[in-house]
């Protein structure tokens, strides 16, 4: 099956303009590990469309974690790269590691050198502690060395929290309590809690980020008519929340029509577009 993107756009006298901090591309292209192939389901009759009535999709970042457990170091960054250079005015890039199967230091220079906006870090699909680093924890020192070049190069750092159900997946690293020691032994990064701890921390997640001066909420993948239900108190942190769809996280999801329906719960253009500008140097 062919990938289907709508890359032409029209404009109308206002338009709300969004960035989503959370595509999949490599999925949408179906370029993934053949033990995750049942997630392709979830990508029959998905469209990344750029634009409706209303909404412009500006940039897209992309996210190359697999939907799925897996030992490989980089998972689609490089399919994402390989897009991204066919359309950079669209297209920027989440860097990702696996402190469990790279030499992070090597993988981590290539991926900077080819201009990355951040480094993605998915603890529930790679098998490990967001903390690991820690001695009490274990001490992984491959996991150090990747929070110290963040720290190094300015760089945040998206991190999957709440569950998952790809397969091999292992929910328990997904507590966002976990980042807790990582955003105070490293108070200069940028932490990101992607999903906002989806679906059972909500609430440590709201209440990190409300908390600690550089913890993020990122609120892909939760239905645009749950958002203030499971987070009703996010409009006190709307200068901390960024906007991401997740895409292609259902079937039949449309990347334009997917952001106006969360448009119109949050009604917030510094949660759609405005806080991954300031937040992310975008």
């Amino acid at each position: 099956m062919g990938v289907n993107i709508i890359y032409n756009l029209t404009f109308f006298t206002y338009m709300i303009k969004v960035i989503d901090v959370h595509v999949h591309y490599h999925i949408f292209a179906r370029k993934i590990p053949d033990h995750c192939k049942e997630f392709l389901e979830n990508v029959e009759g998905t469209k990344m469309s750029l634009e409706n009535d209303l909404i412009e999709i500006e940039k897209i970042l992309m996210v190359p974690s697999h939907p799925c457990y897996t030992n490989e170091c980089y998972d689609g960054f490089y399919i994402d790269y390989e897009e991204r250079k066919k359309n950079p005015d669209i297209y920027a890039q989440w860097g990702e590691v696996n402190p469990l199967a790279c030499n992070v230091k090597e993988e981590l220079e290539r991926q900077y050198s080819l201009g990355i906006i951040g480094i993605k870090l998915h603890p529930v699909h790679h098998g490990f502690k967001p903390n690991a680093y820690r001695e009490e924890e274990g001490g992984l020192k491959q996991l150090l060395y990747i929070y110290e070049f963040a720290e190094d190069h300015d760089l945040p750092v998206l991190i999957h929290t709440g569950t998952s159900v790809g397969v091999g997946s292992r929910n328990k690293y997904a507590d966002p309590i976990l980042v807790d020691d990582v955003a105070r032994d490293f108070p200069r990064v940028k932490i990101i809690l992607a999903h906002a701890g989806r679906p059972i921390w909500y609430t440590t997640a709201f209440q990190m980020a409300k908390f600690i001066k550089n913890i993020f909420l990122e609120i892909s993948s939760i239905p645009p008519k749950n958002i203030l239900k499971v987070l009703p108190r996010l409009h006190e942190i709307s200068d901390k929340v960024l906007y991401g769809s997740d895409f292609p996280a259902f079937r039949g999801q449309d990347l334009a029509e997917y952001a106006l329906q969360v448009y119109n719960v949050v009604k917030d253009e510094k949660i759609m577009r405005d806080n991954a500008k300031r937040i992310l140097k975008i």
